[in-house]
């Protein structure tokens, strides 16, 4: 689908967000890989003259984005790490949209991966309890997630992630004979490989990596709409030491593909593509330190995810699925 014209984003931000609104600029930016990503400059009556975040794509994409803001909403419920506040979402101009406030990404700030850490822990420490799974099914990247409830943890991780992920790979040709038998394998182990976690689960983020955290502004469009002042009039007081009114160069979450579980499976993106130094792990240690054998159980979640990029993005996966599919069946 081509990208949205001016015309595009004119008509949907009047229908979704207040009839008022005037754009005064649209700028593609990046994190737009699967859809169209823009920052767009506005002045309206609902949110007076500030910059907000959207996504577009076809009309199709509409669960996918409900989903996205679903799981915002409830990560910025447990109000322990900040995430991109969502304005709206809906279907508009012929095309699918999710509209949130726009987070200044900043230079990462000395503390940065300590504060993550930190934060990370309190939000799967505040949000503890015994529910598994997510009221619906939503999505990891373009990939359904599966999320139905289970009797137990392992069940989850059997049938949701590992098995799920097997028969589509198998549906699709692109698990060999050897990673048919291993991962089928795992799965009937699993009560075994996950032996010894804690039995709490938490709200997990679900897909975090290093593409899906930053170090932001903590700014919220509707506090600059508030306070009467324009976006670029902050971040002059900004660039001037004058701007003590919000938090600055906080740790922000985004692209969320939430459910409770383990909450050791947060880690499995992490390990796998998350670039975190040593204090982001020492942090969150020293806030809610996990079970014995964590990096050991961690490598399940890592072989889903891996699983996942073979399902999307073909065989360059196939090595990494088989590696860590022989390290998981050597802790058995």
């Amino acid at each position: 689908m081509k990208p949205p014209t001016s015309s595009d984003v004119s008509a949907a931000f009047s229908q979704l967000v207040d009839p008022s609104t005037k754009i005064s600029e649209v700028r593609s930016v990046g994190g737009g890989c699967i859809s169209d990503a823009m920052q767009i400059t506005l002045t309206s009556d609902r949110l007076g003259n500030c910059m907000v975040f959207a996504k577009s794509n076809d009309p199709g994409f509409i669960d996918n984005f409900q989903s996205e803001c679903d799981g915002l909403t409830a990560l910025a419920a447990a109000d322990t790490i900040l995430v991109p506040k969502p304005i709206e979402v809906g279907v508009a101009a012929e095309r699918a949209w999710l509209i949130t406030e726009w987070v200044e990404t900043r230079p990462l700030s000395p503390n940065f991966f300590a504060d993550f850490g930190r934060q990370l822990a309190e939000l799967h420490r505040v949000t503890a309890g015994s529910q598994i799974g997510w009221r619906s099914d939503n999505f990891v990247g373009s990939a359904v997630q599966p999320n139905t409830a289970t009797a137990s943890w392992a069940d989850f991780v059997a049938e949701n992630r590992i098995g799920f992920q097997l028969r589509w790979a198998i549906d699709q040709q692109r698990a060999d004979a050897k990673l048919r038998r291993d991962v089928a394998a795992i799965a009937a182990a699993m009560p075994e490989l996950l032996a010894g976690r804690a039995d709490d689960t938490s709200l997990l983020h679900g897909d975090l990596w290093s593409g899906n955290y930053l170090c932001g502004s903590g700014r919220h469009c509707e506090e600059r709409h508030c306070e009467g002042r324009h976006y670029e009039e902050r971040d002059r007081e900004e660039r001037d030491g004058e701007c003590h009114d919000y938090d600055s160069r906080v740790p922000v979450i985004l692209d969320p593909a939430v459910y409770y579980g383990c909450r050791e499976a947060e880690f499995g993106m992490l390990k796998l593509f998350g670039s975190c130094p040593p204090e982001f792990y020492d942090a969150y240690q020293s806030t809610w330190p996990l079970p014995d054998g964590w990096q050991r159980r961690t490598n399940v979640y890592v072989l889903y995810h891996l699983l996942n990029h073979l399902n999307l993005f073909g065989g360059g996966y196939l090595a990494q699925c088989h590696q860590v599919a022989s390290e998981i069946l050597r802790m058995k």
